[in-house]
């Protein structure tokens, strides 16, 4: 294993130096080698998009071929499933001014006249019927006997074909000398007359529609030695057309079966080198080139100088502590563990300087004395609770008896029993919210003494909730603030709900009466004092139950207790409590 030490040729070296090393072999040398493999990466990503590029351009131009013969074959079926058609060639005529007249209705009355546009393609039947006349549509089937197309479809035996060739001595001389024919015998009727139906596109046509296919390849379409397509390249000489593309390293080939013919598609792309696809590539180049030599370069220095500035001022703080007394810091740079370190330094300075050690000890004991009184007032303000609540229930018992006499005493201190027997039982705090609920409900049926039929009320608490662990006598506390300060003030009747339920990852407590209710600016200060109280704010403040209820509340659930206050004057007034269902414990 290597050892260092500090006569080692790296224990020699200044810090910069060791940098140095450790961009060189850290980081140049293998962002080098990544940046090789990435070239190369994009150089066969390259080669695959360009066989890419072929591939989809052979498929685009195999689907216009083949649209376009399917187009064919749909015109020609038309063609040889119309009966009207097949009478009229199958029909001997005696003389010409009948075939004319049987011509004529024939056209009109059938869709044959739509179905080409002689500027684009032409629709011809040959018909071995000499009683008809040669014209647009109709030719007698001697004139195709000098035709190359009908020379190869009748030595073919084929009822379907495709031709595509150059016409040197075309029979009908107006006819376009680049031809593409599609040829298909009529067997639709049973006759002795035979018939041949052809639909020849113009060589123009083809040539601007597959022109219009987008690709990112050169294009050519030949049928045997012919050049369909480009018609109008400088390479139109199939052998200069096979010279040029023995001499291209990148070329797509694919044979497609037309009909009884073979069509050859081929996809040229350019020439692929690095350089090249430096050259389309110039931003990433640019790119690698910076944020391989420039930017770390760059950083290097910025943080060689970041470390040995401050390595060098931390040295010299040492240096400097040869007196027992070290003198501070005064300027600590960046947020780092060399910044830490330097921070540590000056805490070790002032340990030293100010007897920290003694200084410690005493904090550390009035932490301890000032846990053990906010402790003690703790326990103050929970037996604080206790004569609070016995004195509102004694003073119901006594208002009872002066207005109604002692008949009902006994199930008053009934009552009243129930109330106590959770009151003196500080030993634990917490009580569950079923628990709670029959303190509230003794301590309303008291009331209900008290006020007669002025007050009503009604508990509502979910099932799922009755054992969740709430500090002791805190619901109650809103409870009764709700009967004091708001049913007592009333006079008509008033109602007091109190609802516990689970509501989006929370659980919500309300206690909501119909009584007197606060104006807005009141309930808003009483809500900001219950969300924020301390054992010292409760000291100075009114409504100490419902703050000590409260801070209660938020230290059993980690100060993760909400309040909220709902108030209408003259209306009544809601408490709210919210809180997170993580929080929560149950009995």
């Amino acid at each position: 294993m290597f050892k260092y030490s500090k006569n080692s040729f790296f224990g020699r070296l200044k810090l910069s130096k060791k940098f140095l090393l450790m961009y060189i072999f850290g980081v140049i040398l293998p962002l080098v080698i990544t940046d090789v493999f990435l070239l190369r990466s994009i150089y066969e990503a390259e080669l695959k998009n360009q066989y890419y590029y072929r591939e989809t351009a052979i498929d685009a131009y195999s689907n216009y071929f083949e649209n376009l013969l399917n187009y064919d074959t749909t015109v020609a079926s038309s063609i040889d499933l119309n009966n009207t058609l097949n009478t009229f060639m199958n029909r001997l005529y005696e003389k010409p001014s009948d075939y004319y007249k049987s011509y004529i209705d024939t056209i009109s009355n059938s869709f044959f006249s739509t179905l080409t546009d002689y500027n684009r393609d032409r629709i011809v039947i040959y018909v071995d019927n000499k009683s008809m006349i040669n014209g647009n549509y109709f030719h007698h089937l001697s004139d195709a006997n000098d035709e190359r197309w009908y020379q190869e479809f009748i030595a073919s035996g084929d009822n379907l074909g495709v031709y595509a060739y150059y016409d040197y001595e075309p029979v009908v001389r107006t006819m376009d000398q680049k031809r593409f024919i599609y040829v298909r015998r009529m067997t639709n009727t049973k006759t002795p007359v035979e018939k041949i139906v052809t639909i020849e596109h113009r060589s123009w046509r083809i040539t601007e529609e597959l022109a219009d296919i987008p690709v990112n390849c050169t294009m050519f379409v030949c049928c045997g030695d012919y050049l369909v397509y480009p018609s109008q390249d400088s390479f139109n000489d199939y052998q200069k057309l096979m010279e040029k593309i023995a001499n291209e390293p990148y070329v797509t080939v694919r044979q497609v079966p037309m009909f009884g013919n073979t069509f050859t598609i081929y996809a040229v792309t350019e020439n692929l080198t690095v350089t090249e696809v430096m050259k389309n590539n110039i931003p990433v180049t640019l790119l690698l080139f910076v944020v391989t030599l420039i930017i770390p370069i760059l950083l290097m220095k910025l943080l060689e100088k970041s470390i040995t500035e401050r390595i060098t001022v931390l040295g010299k703080a040492f240096g400097e502590g040869g007196n027992e007394i070290l003198q501070p810091i005064k300027e600590i740079k960046g947020s780092d563990e060399i910044s830490n370190l330097m921070h540590n330094y000056n805490r070790i300075v002032e340990i030293n300087n100010e007897l920290t050690q003694t200084i410690y000890k005493d904090k550390l004991r009035e932490q301890e004395i000032d846990i053990a009184r906010k402790n003690a007032e703790l326990l103050a303000l929970q037996s604080q609770i206790n004569p609070h609540f016995l004195f509102n229930a004694l003073e119901s018992i006594r208002m009872h008896s002066i207005l109604k006499g002692e008949t009902e005493t006994a199930e008053m201190v009934q009552r009243l029993a129930v109330m106590q027997r959770q009151n003196v039982e500080w030993h634990e705090d917490a009580v569950t919210i079923e628990e709670e609920e029959e303190f509230i409900d003794a301590y309303l049926q008291l009331q209900s003494y008290r006020f007669g039929d002025r007050i009503s009320f009604d508990i509502d608490i979910s099932e799922d909730c009755k054992r969740i662990l709430i500090p002791k006598l805190t619901l109650v506390t809103f409870v009764e603030n709700a009967c004091v300060h708001g049913i007592e003030s009333k006079s008509s009747q008033g109602w007091i709900f109190v609802r516990v339920y689970n509501s989006d990852d929370q659980v919500v407590i309300e206690v909501e009466d119909t009584g007197d209710g606060m104006d807005e600016e009141e309930a808003e200060l009483l809500q900001q004092r219950m969300n924020n109280v301390t054992i010292d704010t409760i000291k100075k403040a009114k409504h100490v139950g419902i703050l000590n209820a409260c801070l209660r509340i938020k230290m059993m659930f980690k100060d993760k207790a909400r309040f909220s206050i709902e108030s209408e004057k003259g209306i009544g007034m809601s408490v709210i409590i919210m809180i997170p269902s993580d929080m929560i414990t149950k009995a």
